[in-house]
């Protein structure tokens, strides 16, 4: 006989009625036991005829006549036995009935002996018992041991308990029982078998009628740890089983992705966990080998048609942690609260939530290195607007002073006109802003040496400012050379020294290409040591979104793509579905801090009639942080813009000389910085170093050399390249006393002065060659 026929009954003679039918059925039963034991003991007294003797006598052996006619053809033992059991009764109190009929007179164990068979029969309950009633069990009932009485109330894990005890009936018992909610019918539990027996096989079908549940919800899994006389049950007829699914992850891994040739050879999978509506897989590559997980081949080998489901976060050397979700999880985000943009003790604000849940915080400044650059890239609707007007709305809340450079005229960034200390429009206004941070920040950087201090302390005795250059590409590509290179010098002057002074600078562009940023490495170079979010860009790899030195080693990224689907965009395709029928991706970025890549979403904002008022309303209605008074007039000094900054005279001018002239020759407008006249030290007349006057002094315009420029690095690439074409990677290698980013910024500035190209991607040579 087979384990399964040994948990099943054979014939199921049961029946399952409500707990009040038996107890009636009990005390009736008791009731004519009580009445027939008073007629046993007076009968005989009152009549001892031959009518008494044949009556009595008829019931016994015509019970005994019943009981052959009810056994004589069956040879199951379980049918004898009941009909031996209703005939107790009646055989019984037909016995008593005769001897005290044929007993002279009257004794004393007359009344004794119908008094103790209506007693016995009473405990017994023979005719009850014999029909093979059992409670049936709802919620919030339980049996009371056949005392008679009303159920009890009865909880959830004794029903479950119950309900397994009656439906396999083998003696095992169901024990440690957890519900995983209250408010659903999924638990878990230990099922225990007989002392030296093994646990059962069940079916899947016997396991779901054990307790009602759907077929497949119902598992039995090893405890670990012990023998086959105890298994892990598993219920969950609601919610997904994700630890089968896990345990499908794990041989699809070893399969689909560590197989040789698959999708990452070698990289184990060390260990899984399961969450609601995610898996969690720690992986490594082998000792000795660096991890590389590549993000479109592993989507491919788990079937998933969308990339933002799958999130890969590494160490850099060979451990890490790939997340498997049910759909995307960050479909949904909250709005932004006043809570969120207040600063830390650490420098940090709220500005979204990360997969996992996690609050996506960044930092302002950081209380160890002073103020912050950083780069934010992504397409337009991909939400830059949204996480930049976040972060002011932080810095306002934080007491910080936030300049804005709104390189479009103002249309980037609308909610935070009149809102920040700050808000230039047009590339002009940009350039004067930033003229004007750098005089700032040599301000600072004079009264810092003259109280010997080295690093910022945040408002002591200055406030911190940070600046944000929105579409700044246009002002870094611009065709006015003078223009062009002024905004190189001080965006590049502001990222190497503006931390120690307390001034940060944040740059907004389109993608992280050298051509969105003026074909100068450096700029962007420094500003991936801050805080980088990248968007979703126009680029499909991670190599031309330009993460090189920033991603961390083996990591793998896709582009976001435009919008999501419930179902997956595969699914949505051949379903029909419209393009607008998805879900937005505007806010998702991979924010790249502290050597970490976390894939979040900005808090959600919506936009009504062109602005979001939400945010507006994040900044609140107190007056913009500004700069100290000693700031104010060195930069009003320096610039003559500073009193004007709210007015933006120069908003519609796209050169500088629309701007300080209406026409050659003629003067400077009211209120515009005067040409760079006087005398130099020596009482002579000083040359203007600008053709633009005073606000430009400082930046070196006419000079054959760009800023910053490694003295005899760009002579020493020109003789390399006068042996003939050379790539950019042997140029490196052949100049190991610079660094990698300073030569691949003088190979852009020789392009700039025409005296190299690249031949193909990569590949430098002169440009007569």
């Amino acid at each position: 006989m087979s384990t399964i026929d040994q948990a099943a009954p054979a014939v199921d003679t049961t029946k399952r009625v409500p707990g009040h039918v038996i107890y009636r059925r009990v005390l009736a039963e008791r009731t004519s036991y009580a009445l027939a034991a008073a007629g046993m003991a007076v009968g005989p007294q009152l009549d001892d005829s031959a009518w008494s003797y044949l009556a009595s006598g008829g019931i016994g052996l015509g019970t005994l006549a019943w009981l052959y006619a009810k056994t004589k053809n069956t040879d199951h033992g379980l049918v004898l036995l009941t009909g031996a059991q209703r005939a107790i009764p009646f055989l019984t109190a037909a016995g008593t009935y005769v001897a005290n009929l044929i007993t002279p007179g009257f004794n004393w164990w007359e009344v004794v002996a119908p008094a103790a068979w209506a007693g016995l029969m009473g405990w017994m309950a023979p005719l009850t018992r014999s029909a093979g009633l059992v409670l049936e069990l709802i919620e919030h009932q339980t049996p009371t041991g056949g005392t008679g009485l009303a159920p009890r109330e009865l909880t959830y894990t004794e029903f479950l308990a119950a309900k397994w005890a009656q439906a396999t009936g083998d003696g095992t018992r169901l024990v440690s029982i957890a519900p995983y909610r209250a408010d659903r019918p999924d638990f878990e539990a230990v099922v225990v078998a007989q002392a030296g027996k093994a646990v059962p096989t069940f079916t899947e079908v016997q396991l779901a009628a054990a307790f009602d549940f759907p077929v497949g919800t119902v598992k039995m899994r090893p405890v670990q740890g012990s023998g086959p006389g105890r298994m892990r049950l598993v219920a969950r007829p609601t919610s997904e089983d994700t630890e089968a699914v896990a345990e499908g992850i794990r041989g699809l891994w070893e399969t689909s992705v560590a197989a040789p040739g698959k999708a990452a050879p070698g990289v184990g999978l060390i260990e899984h966990r399961t969450e609601k509506d995610r898996i969690v897989l720690l992986v490594a590559s082998p000792p000795g080998k660096t991890i590389y997980l590549p993000h479109t081949a592993i989507c491919s080998a788990f079937g998933i048609d969308d990339p933002s489901r799958l999130v890969i976060e590494t160490d850099g050397i060979r451990m890490g942690v790939v997340s498997i979700y049910k759909s995307n999880p960050l479909m949904k985000v909250r709005k932004a609260t006043v809570e969120d943009l207040t600063m830390d003790d650490k420098g940090r604000i709220t500005i979204g939530v990360c997969h996992d849940g996690k609050p996506a915080r960044m930092r302002l400044w950081d209380p160890g290195q002073g103020a912050l650059r950083g780069i934010t890239a992504g397409v337009t609707g991909a939400g830059k607007s949204v996480l930049q007007n976040l972060i002011l709305a932080g810095e306002k809340r934080s007491g910080v002073v936030s300049w804005v450079g709104d390189v479009q005229g103002g249309m980037s960034l609308p909610e935070a006109e009149g809102r920040v200390d700050w808000f230039a429009k047009g590339p002009v206004e940009t350039l004067l802003m930033l003229t004007a941070a750098h005089a700032v920040m040599k301000y600072r950087e004079r009264i810092s040496n003259e109280m010997g201090r080295g690093d910022f302390a945040l408002n002591n005795p200055w406030p911190l400012i940070n600046i944000t250059l929105d579409e700044i590409n246009r002002l870094l590509s611009h065709p006015d050379e003078a223009m062009r290179k002024a905004t190189a010098y001080l965006i590049a002057d502001i990222q190497k020294t503006g931390r120690k002074v307390g001034i940060g600078i944040r740059l907004a562009v389109q993608s992280l290409h050298l051509k969105d940023l003026g074909d100068d490495d450096a700029i962007r170079q420094q500003g991936k040591v801050g805080a980088l979010f990248l968007m979703r860009t126009a680029s499909s790899s991670t190599k031309e979104m330009g993460l090189d030195g920033i991603a961390p080693a083996g990591f793998q990224m896709e582009n976001i793509p435009a919008r999501i689907y419930e179902n997956g965009q595969i699914e949505a395709l051949f379903s029909g579905q419209d393009d607008e029928d998805g879900e937005s991706t505007a806010g998702m970025a991979y924010m790249f801090l502290d050597g970490r890549a976390k894939f979040m979403r900005t808090f959600f904002a919506q936009k009504v009639d062109g602005v979001y008022p939400d945010l507006i309303a994040l900044y609140g209605e107190e007056p913009a942080n500004g700069l100290t008074r000693g700031e104010a007039e060195a930069t009003q000094a320096k610039v003559g813009l500073y009193d004007l900054r709210h007015t933006n005279p120069y908003a519609d001018c796209d050169t500088l000389a629309q701007a300080f002239s209406d026409a050659p020759g003629s003067t400077p407008t009211a209120g515009t910085p005067a040409p760079a006249t006087g005398t130099d030290g020596d009482g002579g007349e000083a040359p203007a170093p600008a053709p633009f006057g005073a606000p430009f002094a400082d930046i070196p315009f006419g000079l054959d050399n760009d800023p910053g420029e490694e003295p005899g690095l760009q002579d020493q690439i020109l003789e390399l390249l006068a042996d003939g074409p050379k790539p950019l990677k042997d140029l490196r290698a052949a100049l190991p006393d610079f660094q990698p980013s300073s030569v691949s910024n003088a190979c852009s500035q020789l392009k700039a002065k025409g005296l190299a190209t690249t031949r193909k991607r990569g590949v430098w040579q002169l440009t007569d060659s």
